[in-house]
Formats: C-alpha cells, sequence, structure tokens
C-alpha cells in the first residue's frame, strides 16, 4: 500500500498537460498508442500510472521516462517557425521532487523560450536528464546551466558545436558523468564546452565526435 491517499492534483495535472502534448507533436496521430495509462477518469492514482516512479511517503513523481514517445511514421507538425520539434519546459514546474527525466529519442530541436527559465529553475531536485538522440544545438546549454543539481547528463547524438555558447555546461558543479558522443564538437570549440570547470565529472564520453578519436573515459 501507498503511505499517502494518491497523487498530487497539480501533478495529475500537469501529467495530463504532458500527454497532450506528446500527442501534439505526433500531429494527433497513434493517440491511442500514447500513455495509455495517463486517463483523467478522477479515479486512478497517477503514481500507477505507466512510465513514472513516485515517492513512497509523498506521493510526488520522481522518475519521468519519456522516451520515444514521438511516433517516427507519424507527421513532424510545424510547432515553431522553421518546422522544428520545440520541447516545452513550461511543462515541468509542477514536479517539484523530480530527480529523473528521460526524453531521449524524441526529434526535440530546441527548446521553448517562454518560461523556459523559470521551468528549469524549479527542477532543483533533478540528478538524472537523458536528452540524448534527438536534434539539440548549443542553444540548449543555457537552459541546461541552470540545472545545477544534475549528477548525469546524457547529450549524446544531438547537433551540439560548443561553437555558440559562452560558459557551456561550467555551472553543473555535480555532475559526474557527462555523455557528449556523437555530437559535432570540434577540439577548435571544446574549451568553450567548461569542462574544466566540471571538478566532480568522474565520466566523459566524447567518442564518435569531429577531431575525437579517444574512446569515453
Amino acid at each position: 500500500m501507498h503511505g499517502y491517499d494518491g497523487c498530487l492534483e497539480e501533478e495529475r495535472i500537469g501529467l495530463l498537460e504532458i500527454k497532450r502534448f506528446f500527442i501534439s507533436i505526433n500531429g494527433g496521430e497513434y493517440a491511442d498508442e500514447i500513455l495509455t495509462s495517463w486517463v483523467d477518469d478522477g479515479i486512478s492514482d497517477c503514481c500507477d500510472w505507466e512510465r513514472l516512479k513516485c515517492n513512497a511517503t509523498a506521493g510526488r513523481v520522481t522518475e519521468l521516462s519519456l522516451n520515444r514517445l514521438k511516433h517516427y511514421k507519424s507527421s513532424n507538425p510545424n510547432n515553431s517557425s522553421d518546422g522544428v520539434i520545440i520541447l516545452d519546459l513550461s511543462l515541468f514546474p509542477p514536479f517539484q521532487e523530480l530527480q529523473s527525466l528521460d526524453l531521449s529519442e524524441n526529434w526535440f530541436g530546441g527548446v521553448s523560450e517562454s518560461k523556459a527559465y523559470n521551468s528549469s529553475g524549479n527542477l532543483k531536485q533533478l540528478k538524472i536528464l537523458n536528452l540524448g538522440n534527438n536534434r539539440l544545438n548549443d542553444s540548449i546549454l543555457s537552459y541546461l546551466n541552470t540545472l545545477t543539481s544534475l549528477t548525469t547528463l546524457i547529450l549524446c547524438d544531438n547537433s551540439i558545436e560548443g561553437s555558440r555558447t559562452k560558459q557551456g555546461l561550467a555551472n553543473l558543479r555535480y555532475l559526474q558523468v557527462l555523455d557528449l558522443s556523437g555530437n559535432p564538437i570540434t577540439g577548435r570549440f571544446i574549451a568553450r564546452l567548461g569542462l574544466s570547470s566540471l571538478r566532480n565529472l568522474k565520466r566523459l564520453d566524447l567518442s564518435n565526435n569531429y577531431g575525437f578519436t579517444t574512446p569515453s573515459q
């Protein structure tokens, strides 16, 4: 049995907003296959829904696995002026105890600027973030640099170059694992990523980048 009466209402509403978002980036297609247990029936406990975990005592969401929710066969709607699929960071402020977030393999090419800093700043407990296998470029780094509690950051197989950032990830002083493999980073711009400031870093993967042939460390 849970040690609580059910998930928090604000988090249940937030989860349903996330479901609507992923249905929208699929152009309304495959709606009956996306987060099917996330239903607004007024009965089910959202802590029992798929792809998430809750704190055993407080009932707050601590883990969200939202990977591969953009169906590869669905239409690619224009939710920005240039047709790039934008990750809406304003979806996540309700989850104040979120510790692990997986958003990999969703074709995200950017993040929304509206409320972005406020929303990311609310993720004060976030330890693990997986944004691998998307289409994110250097613009994501300024948002990630506000997530100062991160210990693991996965950015493999994106479009990060390091050429358009000043501070990189220098604020992430607790970071222990950083995966930047499979990006078009060159030795010319590696210093701009702020890696020398990451004193607690134990594992760094720069494999399969332009100019890097060394394996992960």
